[in-house]
């Protein structure tokens, strides 16, 4: 005859305490230990640890933007600083020739530029 099983009652959720939730945490987080296996120790589901471990984490809060100010330090002296690198901009003309030029060069003034290198 095969077996049964009667569940006479209505089953309830088990309810762990923070404490309790911390030990077995600590326990799963040993090294060369399987959470599998703790899972089975205290009679849980391993995907209860590992909810869990999401709720105690303290990265489990969402991502946040922190003021940051930039400050010098002490006792160092401050050097000029240095202009900034002009930018160049280099033209390939059909001709095979070439032209580098500033980058903030007036449109006029670059037209005429490369006219001129064309007709050369």
């Amino acid at each position: 005859m095969a077996r049964m099983e009667i569940i006479s009652g209505v089953e309830r959720r088990r309810r762990w305490s923070k404490d309790a939730k911390l030990e077995i945490l600590a326990e799963a987080d040993r090294p060369g230990v399987r959470i599998g296996d703790v899972a089975r120790r205290h009679d849980i589901h391993p995907g209860q640890i590992r909810l869990w471990r999401k709720t105690f984490s303290p990265f489990s809060a969402l991502p946040s933007f922190l003021p940051v100010q930039l400050v010098d330090e002490v006792g160092l002296e401050q050097k000029p600083a240095a202009p900034p690198a002009p930018m160049f901009i280099k033209i390939l003309l059909r001709n095979g020739r070439g032209l580098k030029v500033p980058a903030d060069l007036e449109r006029k003034t670059l037209a005429s530029l490369i006219a001129c290198v064309e007709a050369a």
